[in-house]
């Protein structure tokens, strides 16, 4: 049976219903979410764990753990790391013997569709092939305002902030987001202090660019840009922090159907937009259409592959045309 990540993080139960669990992909926050929330919620079980490399140097250890009742707990939890096709007839040989109080999941890398433990999970009724690809810039965002959702403070800067220092990485997320929770234990969230706690600098004069960029104002923006110095390590910080600003027009632009007009949208958005910020949004909101948004969203793409694939290209200069190209769109009446 083919599931989806993302129903079994919103619901672990769905996994009740299988013998045995795949799950691979090369996202390994989510694995290692789904591995927590396995633990924490089945803690009369008896956790027992295998790497891929003791059960080819002992071809009987999995099945022997299979067959034999725990002696000191009813229901009995395998993980098995890091497997691959090597152990396949181990694999089938223990499901054939496994028990009610019994559970398997197997954690492994991506699997090609010709995988035969993929094929095998996908196929059976009994079993579940749980693919865990990487995340998008909507899917992290999800993530981290779900984990902070007690906190006071939590806003898309900050937000944007976790996702770009992370280079979209989950595992990496995941590690932020406890330091920001052993923190802020009084769960309000300061934005001085989460910049030293996450080790960004606090570069006032990008986001004084992107600003007026969005607005249009080209004067001020080719001003700006000639007195600051892009170092490669920041261009695709600066990039998300871009992409995360039009993601917020396209969604303010959205909303604005249900709510009737830019101000009662920025009033009602989740999480909430500061204060301070909502002059600057609503007059970049203005500037752009839905439709520009959409291209906006693709240039910056197409930016951030150049950038990947030319390692020897002059990155502060593509990431200049393209703050020009899009002060040039948004001074274009909608």
């Amino acid at each position: 049976m083919i599931l989806k990540s993302y129903i079994i993080e919103q619901n672990l139960n769905v996994l009740d219903e299988y013998d045995a669990v795949l799950l691979y992909g090369e996202n390994d926050g989510i694995k290692a979410d789904i591995k927590i929330k396995i633990k924490s919620t089945n803690k009369d079980s008896e956790i027992i764990n295998f790497f891929e490399d003791e059960i080819l140097r002992d071809r009987d250890i999995l099945y022997k753990n299979i067959v034999n009742e725990s002696l000191f707990n009813e229901k009995k939890i395998i993980f098995l790391q890091s497997a691959t096709d090597k152990i396949y007839n181990e694999v089938c040989e223990c499901l054939e013997k496994i028990n009610k109080n019994t559970k398997i999941y197997i954690f492994t890398e991506n699997l090609d569709k010709k995988s035969k433990l993929r094929n095998l999970f996908e196929k059976k009724k009994n079993l579940a092939a749980l693919g865990c690809y990487e995340d998008n810039q909507k899917t992290l965002i999800n993530y981290i305002s779900k984990e902070l959702e007690t906190y006071v403070g939590l806003s898309g800067e900050f937000i944007n902030l976790i996702i770009s220092n992370s280079n979209y990485k989950r595992r990496v997320i995941q590690t932020e987001l406890v330091k920001i929770k052993n923190f802020f234990k009084e769960k309000k969230i300061n934005k001085t202090e989460l910049l030293d706690i996450l080790n960004i600098k606090n570069d006032a004069k990008f986001d004084e660019i992107r600003d007026n960029s969005l607005i249009g104002r080209l004067d001020v923006t080719n001003k700006l840009l000639s007195q600051i110095n892009i170092l490669d390590e920041d261009s695709f910080l600066y990039l998300g922090n871009l992409n995360y600003r039009i993601i917020k027009l396209i969604e303010i632009q959205k909303a604005q159907k249900i709510f009737g007009n830019h101000e009662k949208t920025l009033e009602n958005l989740k999480p909430p937009i500061f204060w301070k910020d909502k002059p600057i949004y609503l007059m970049q909101v203005k500037k752009w259409s839905l439709e520009k948004l959409k291209q906006a969203t693709l240039k910056i793409n197409e930016t951030e592959i150049l950038m990947k694939k030319n390692s020897h290209i002059r990155k502060d200069i593509i990431f200049k045309d393209l703050i020009v190209y899009l002060t040039r769109q948004a001074s274009i009446s909608c």
